[in-house]
């Protein structure tokens, strides 16, 4: 299967779905990262030109640990908006990774960029199967039974997986990746006195507990037509 995981900045994937995204990797899946802005905004002391750089780095040297492609459309962080430019770009991202399975953040997330993020790629899953859209990359015109799936909130805030994948034998390689994004872990802290690794290791082991395993990230799926609802497709 194509597996994809589209969200809003770099290191949404490592705290909230690389688990799963590892145990998909390991099983021979195609798996597919893309990053809608390019996180130039996450410094309050480097400049975003120069930060754009270092974290498109960052994002492509955590996918490298797994083998994942990374699609970067470059989006100015803290401007996404689902408007039609930012749809256009969404439905190319769609049709470049071609997905069997979607991840991203739940339309409830405390993030406006993640929450617009969200509704695109809600909005653009039919327009991704028709060919005749004007201004559209060709790209892979499929109209497929895609699943989709909503990534956990941070802190788990009003959110209630109905789905767990257990990552406690990949957790270390979770680490590893989000280990890539160096320039956010005193970003993080100055700006919301947050600690990223204390962050998946709470989180992750909390859903552990609710799925019955050592270490846990949790998802609900989208249920709706045309989804493909009749199987379970998580590793």
């Amino acid at each position: 299967m194509n597996i994809l995981g589209i969200v809003a900045h770099p290191d949404d994937i490592e705290i909230l779905c690389a688990g799963t995204m590892v145990r998909y990797s390991q099983q021979g899946h195609q798996v597919t990262f893309a990053i809608f802005t390019s996180g130039n905004m996450g410094d309050a002391v480097i400049e975003p030109g120069r930060l754009a750089e270092i974290r498109e780095k960052e994002a492509r040297d955590a996918a490298d640990i797994i083998g994942a492609k990374v699609i970067w459309p470059g989006v100015m962080d803290e401007h996404v908006f689902p408007n039609a430019e930012h749809r256009k770009l969404m439905i190319d991202v769609l049709r470049e990774a071609d997905p069997d399975v979607i991840f991203t953040h739940a339309p409830n997330d405390y993030h406006p960029d993640h929450r617009y993020v969200s509704q695109l790629v809600f909005d653009s899953y039919f327009q991704k199967g028709l060919p005749y859209i004007p201004g559209q990359s060709l790209g892979a015109c499929r109209f497929g039974k895609s699943q989709l799936y909503y990534m956990d909130n941070l802190g788990g805030i009003d959110f209630s997986p109905t789905e767990y994948v257990d990552i406690s034998d990949v957790f270390e390689i979770k680490k590893a990746m989000l280990a890539c994004h160096k320039s956010q872990f005193d970003a993080m802290q100055h700006l919301a006195d947050t600690q990223l690794f204390e962050l998946i290791e709470v989180q992750s082991r909390f859903r552990g507990m609710g799925g019955g395993c050592r270490y846990a990230e949790g998802f609900t799926r989208l249920d709706a037509f045309q989804r493909g609802l009749t199987k379970r497709v998580l590793p």
